[in-house]
């Protein structure tokens, strides 16, 4: 049996928004309202969060080019501190390397993050919900890949009781079983979720097919046998995709190519080298190779 593994923030959705709102007021209520002074002090609220998109336009565009640094909750709140200092990262490097030497209180950190999104989720869920809008194209691919009768399981360094309920027909519109989450529980190293997968439905790691946009946690589970595909259309910036090729980790450039290059490589139809893909054309009259 063959299982693909998706990530959920940058695969199924766009977080940017949920991490930067729930984020923000963590760390506001980690250290005090009012007393950090970007995006004006304040805590957001659905209410005033369509006026501060509007006042805030460029502190929210320096936070989406920090997005693709991030490996973990505990990483938002390190953005909300650069923001603060107004310090610029230019690559992965910097931010690792900013986060080895910086003070901050990265357990009280991840609870109060939690804590918040819990909150923000009870006030209305639909509103979070509408906070990390999914990819159209790629939700319509998972619904033809399952009406296929593919194994679909969740790879996330989020929480299952976070997103779980996303997951059903009210929200995607299609459902996966809580028990198919498989969450930061097991750990923010892919790795351990990986194993856990080969545990729970009895299969070999090169069975699983596994798509992620931070290139890192590709790495790490290819050493132990996943194929692995990266995800473009979101986070990954092009140093990352430049690296992705030079190690033939294949890269799905678009949300629209996400149904189409999973499904033939779940069929095992990739050429040599990583980088090319056989596709069937439309009519199905001759093959045609795809620059991913």
């Amino acid at each position: 049996m063959k299982i693909l593994a998706l990530d959920f923030d940058g695969v199924i959705v766009d977080s940017v928004l949920d991490s930067l709102f729930v984020g923000h007021n963590a760390y506001l209520r980690l250290y005090g309202p009012g007393k950090k002074k970007y995006f004006g002090g304040e805590l957001f609220t659905f209410e005033n969060w369509e006026e501060t998109k509007k006042r805030h336009q460029e502190e929210i565009k320096y936070y989406r080019a920090l997005r693709p640094y991030i490996r973990g909750a505990t990483d938002y709140g390190l953005i909300q501190k650069l923001i603060e200092e107004n310090k610029s990262i230019k690559n992965q490097e910097e931010f690792d390397n900013y986060r080895k030497t910086v003070k901050f209180d990265f357990e009280d950190y991840e609870k109060e993050f939690y804590k918040e999104r819990e909150r923000l989720q009870n006030i209305d869920y639909r509103a979070w919900f509408n906070l990390e809008p999914p990819y159209p194209k790629v939700i319509e691919g998972i619904k033809k890949l399952l009406e296929e009768e593919t194994k679909i399981v969740i790879a996330t360094s989020n929480r299952r009781k976070a997103i779980a309920r996303s997951f059903t027909p009210e929200y995607f519109g299609f459902a996966i079983e809580p028990e198919g989450i498989l969450d930061k529980r097991y750990g923010e190293d892919k790795s351990e979720q990986m194993k856990q997968i080969v545990k729970l439905y009895n299969v070999k790691f090169e069975e699983i097919y596994f798509v992620d946009d931070q290139l890192n946690h590709l790495i790490q589970t290819r050493l132990l046998g996943v194929k692995v595909l990266l995800a473009g259309w979101s986070y990954a910036t092009e140093p990352q995709k430049e690296e992705a090729r030079k190690q033939n980790i294949l890269l799905i450039e678009k949300e629209e190519d996400f149904y189409p290059i999973v499904k033939n490589f779940l069929k095992n139809t990739v050429l040599g080298g990583g980088s090319l893909l056989k596709i069937k054309n439309r009519k199905g009259e001759k093959d045609e190779d795809s620059r991913l």
